[in-house]
């Protein structure tokens, strides 16, 4: 069911292929082609329901997908069932590479029970809230009193996938999860064919991103699904501007760009903002080396210009809706050290280079450095050298800022353009080995085995990429949760052990914290989400709840004080984890304890 599933979520993007598709194109290119068009299609047919107020049942949803399985059937008897036979084989081979890594990340992810980290509980939420609602919501009513404008294409796709493979959520974010994962190394050989127009380079740096990196891989440990899914279209995004620039099939490219955009802007603000960056650098770059031929060069500028415009106008209903509700002021900060000395142990210098690690990816850095430097001197990979060079300035964490975004998001993310310009000069110098000693063949084995073996040094780091300390619920949290599901009234309302986590939020500590999500039972901290809410005293209402709870260790007056104000009837303690332990409301006057299993307790207080 899971892989037909897939199937379906690809169907918009055959229809795409099987219409406005190259035959003569690497098959490579056309599929993840078609995986990015259907991650872009799916959250614009969400918006459309929204805006017109249409609900997406399951028959209606089989209604769609039957009609672009007819689509994609008459488009291949209108232009030809059949690829070129060298082509098929191509096919084949990159369909083999992919399984492999796709194994590869569900192998990485085999012991989770729900995703991780904090971030998964309100995606969960989110999805849950979609697939009750049959589309995108105007509000998380029943669950949290607050509108929703939240970037959702991630959702929308994994509640359709949900629906369509009947699996539970958290089991469906995790598997597509990682099919998205596996995709990104698709996505950055499509890009590294476009700025090299060399199938090797692109190679390199797709098997460089699937088994060398830690990124992205670790955005397992993280949750981070959504940012998954941007860089899944980010690099065909820009990959289809560079085509724009170039003049190859300018009207395709351009709907294609269009497309991809605005399912970038649904999909992840922070991606967004980084093709925004590379869209005005490539324009940029393109004008000011082609000033004598600058009426033609700007038709192919404009035209990657225009078609953004076209993707933000896409999505701007949605984009509408977060201006009026978001608290975020975007703009531009600057931080400089103290002194000489602070520059390499101040802020935080040492968890930037923990995030470019580890040892393996922190040697991938000096053919990087290398490969920026051969792509700032070459006219076709210009700007997309001066787009790293941007990211690694930002990743930094002394300089200019962009607020909300911090270095650090900057940083997890320039495994995209270190491995593309590695790959790039692998590639050149095993080629002018193999030139110098008269055999191709040798520059090509050169190449292999370089790739190969830095990919086997990082798999031997990224067995077990699933940080404990993310793993924030074992199996008696699982079964503890499914009592509550079962035993417990829909508005119980639990104290939760909680700690402080960023911007004067709170969060759970262990299992507790999946209650709202998982169960639809009120917690003391209702997911670190509540932080999104435009109701300002509400938040902070729930903010010194939490701040509360994460100072309580016995039943003394402030619990119940706390108990009293957030209206509690029952608690959730995990042995071991949190400020709270259950010694601590031994002999307590009226507290029950109704369950313990596996170190998990749960007790049911005093109702007044």
């Amino acid at each position: 069911m899971s892989i037909l599933a897939c199937v379906c979520l690809l169907l918009p993007g055959m229809v795409w292929w099987a219409w406005l598709g190259e035959r003569q194109e690497d098959p490579i290119l056309s599929f993840v082609q078609a995986v990015g068009i259907s991650l872009a299609m799916i959250p614009l047919l969400a918006l459309a329901g929204f805006v017109t107020g249409l609900r997406f049942s399951i028959a209606l949803i089989v209604i769609l997908l039957l009609a672009c399985l007819l689509l994609v059937v008459d488009g291949l008897i209108r232009h030809g069932f059949w690829l070129p036979r060298r082509y098929r084989l191509h096919l084949v081979i990159g369909l083999a590479v992919f399984g492999s890594v796709l194994a590869w990340r569900l192998y990485q992810a085999r012991d989770l029970l729900l995703p991780n980290w904090v971030d998964s509980q309100h995606h969960f939420l989110i999805i849950k809230t979609i697939l009750e609602s049959g589309g995108v919501p105007q509000d998380l009513m029943p669950y949290l009193p607050m509108p929703f404008y939240y970037h959702f294409g991630n959702h929308a796709v994994t509640a359709l996938f949900t629906a369509l493979s009947n699996l539970p959520i958290g089991q469906a974010m995790l598997i597509l999860g990682q099919v998205l994962n596996a995709a990104v190394g698709l996505s950055v050989y499509a890009l590294g064919k476009t700025l090299w127009r060399n199938w090797r380079p692109a190679l390199a740096a797709a098997l460089l991103v699937s088994f060398a990196t830690r990124m992205p891989a670790y955005y397992l440990s993280w949750g981070r699904y959504t940012l998954l899914t941007g860089l899944v279209l980010l690099p065909l995004a820009m990959g289809q501007a560079i085509n724009l620039v170039r003049g190859k099939q300018r009207w395709v490219s351009a709907l294609s760009m269009a497309l991809l955009t605005a399912g970038l802007l649904l999909t992840h603000y922070f991606a967004a903002l980084l093709l925004a960056v590379f869209i005005v650098l490539l324009a940029l770059g393109t004008l000011l080396l082609s000033l004598r031929h600058l009426p033609k060069v700007w038709v192919g500028a404009s035209a990657a210009l225009n078609s953004a415009l076209a993707g933000v106008l896409l999505a701007a209903p949605w984009l509408w809706r977060v201006a009026q509700y978001s608290l975020s002021n975007p703009g531009i900060d600057a931080r400089w050290p103290e002194s000489i000395e602070t520059i390499f142990t101040g802020g935080n210098v040492d968890y930037i280079w923990k995030l470019l690690g580890p040892t393996s990816n922190h040697w991938l850095l000096l053919p990087a450095g290398l490969g920026l430097l051969f792509a700032l001197c070459k006219r076709h990979t210009l700007s997309f050298g001066l787009w790293s060079l941007t990211l690694a300035l930002m990743a930094l964490p002394w300089g200019l800022t962009l607020s909300p975004f911090r270095s650090d998001h900057f940083a997890i993310v320039l495994f995209i353009p270190i491995t593309l310009l590695a790959g790039g000069l692998f590639w050149w110098c095993t080629r002018q080995a193999g030139r110098l000693l008269k055999q191709r063949w040798v520059g090509t084995l050169l190449l292999v085995l370089l790739v190969l073996g830095w990919c086997a040094w990082g798999i031997s780091d990224a067995q077990d990429v699933a940080n404990p300390t993310t793993v924030l619920v074992t199996e008696a949290d699982m079964a503890a949760l499914d009592w509550i599901t079962e035993n417990t009234p829909p508005e119980a309302r639990f104290f939760i052990n909680t700690t402080y986590w960023q911007e004067g939020v709170y969060r759970g500590v262990d299992g507790g914290g999946w209650l709202l999500p998982y169960t639809g039972r009120w917690s003391l901290v209702p997911t670190i989400f509540y932080g999104f809410s435009p109701d300002k005293d509400w938040i902070g209402e729930v903010r010194s709840w939490g701040e509360a709870a994460s100072q309580v260790s016995t039943c003394s007056d402030d619990f119940w004080n706390l108990v009293g104000e957030a209206g509690l009837n029952w608690v959730y303690l995990r042995k071991g984890v949190g400020n709270l332990q259950p010694e601590g409301l031994e002999a307590c006057p009226g507290v029950e304890e109704v369950y313990e299993d596996g170190g998990v307790y749960i007790y049911k207080l005093p109702i007044e």
